[in-house]
């Protein structure tokens, strides 16, 4: 539900952020959270749990289309592979940080805790927001509405590219995040700690290579990289076919973390494609495209494992990351209107 509140609202918030100060919805959005982070620490049904999710996702997504279209507002086309590269940098680390601080404090106390210390953070986020956060530069004109901001969107080829590759590329990760334990387990025997190390060794590759990455796009193209990563990641998985040992898999894996991590340049292709007046609007849609994705890889790797056999859910996905390569390739780097 987290998810699903996500994909169906992103699109909402990034086309308001191109209408209103983005402080302001950076305000609003941890506020609500303050008080759902309180929420969950009530004992209620499961379909208050539900609702919780849902809200959450719906009101946290704000984040990620306001700051990732003040990122790509600030950037030049000159920077914008490393700009884009910084914020999921970031934006990983956080995720990493978050649950190891937030299962430690469940662990020492209880489970109660950890949700005041995500409430006390949001409201220290609001602070900050007020204190440092620009104010947005460019705005659509508030005449037209967010539907017809979707629909101009939505009509340029090369933005239908960017948000399709966005889907597909996504889809991939849920190989690595939840199947990928899965398989080593089953079929290669790995411990639950070696397990442990594995993802993290193929986060840690994914975090080193996202700035680098970023910087050589800005250099030699941020279609051309992209590229390679999609590439590097469709190779990586069809090699997983052939890794019988635990050393093997480790390998394997972070050559995928390496190509998957091509995935944060895709931010920086926005402004390329669309003028900066509708910044939010389109990377509110790719977000809800990363979503998509999100939603779909496990049901659609799922039902290739349990039909077909575990090992072909690396075909799958190798297949995927090849359609992710070509939609970037066919997208055209014009940018008509920076205004």
């Amino acid at each position: 539900m987290f998810a699903v509140g996500m994909f169906l609202f992103e699109w909402v918030w990034g086309s308001l952020s191109d209408r209103t100060n983005r402080k302001h919805l950076l305000i609003f959005s941890f506020v609500c959270m303050t008080a759902i982070f309180i929420l969950y620490t009530r004992h209620g049904s499961f379909f208050f749990f539900l609702v919780l999710q849902l809200l959450s996702g719906a009101v946290g997504v704000v984040v990620g289309p306001t700051t990732r279209a003040s990122v790509s507002e600030e950037s030049s086309l000159k920077s914008a592979g490393l700009y884009a590269s910084v914020w999921w940098g970031f934006s990983s680390i956080g995720r990493i940080i978050g649950p190891l601080i937030g299962t430690y404090i469940a662990q020492s106390w209880s489970f109660e805790y950890s949700f005041y210390a995500s409430s006390a953070l949001s409201i220290l986020l609001v602070f900050i927001v007020l204190w440092s956060f620009p104010p947005s530069r460019q705005m659509a004109g508030k005449s037209k509405s967010m539907i017809y901001g979707l629909n101009s969107s939505l009509r340029s080829h090369s933005a239908q590219f960017l948000f399709l590759s966005a889907i597909f590329a996504f889809m991939g990760f849920s190989v690595v995040r939840a199947f990928l334990p899965l398989y080593a387990s089953l079929r290669i025997g790995m411990s639950t700690v070696e397990i442990g190390t594995l993802i993290s060794t193929v986060a840690a590759s994914q975090l080193v290579a996202i700035l680098f990455l970023g910087w050589l796009s800005d250099r030699f193209g941020r279609k051309s990289m992209v590229i390679i990563g999609f590439l590097l990641c469709s190779c990586s998985f069809l090699l997983y076919l052939f890794a019988n040992t635990a050393y093997q898999l480790f390998l394997v894996s972070i050559a995928a973390g390496l190509g998957l991590s091509a995935t944060s340049l895709l931010l920086a292709i926005v402004p390329d494609v669309t003028p900066k007046r509708m910044y939010g609007t389109v990377v509110g849609i790719y977000g809800s495209c990363e979503d998509l994705g999100i939603i779909m890889g496990p049901l659609v790797y799922g039902l290739v494992w349990s039909v077909i056999g575990p090992a072909y859910i690396f075909v799958a996905s190798s297949v995927t990351q090849v359609l992710s390569a070509a939609l970037v390739f066919a997208i055209r780097q014009k940018r008509s209107n920076n205004s």
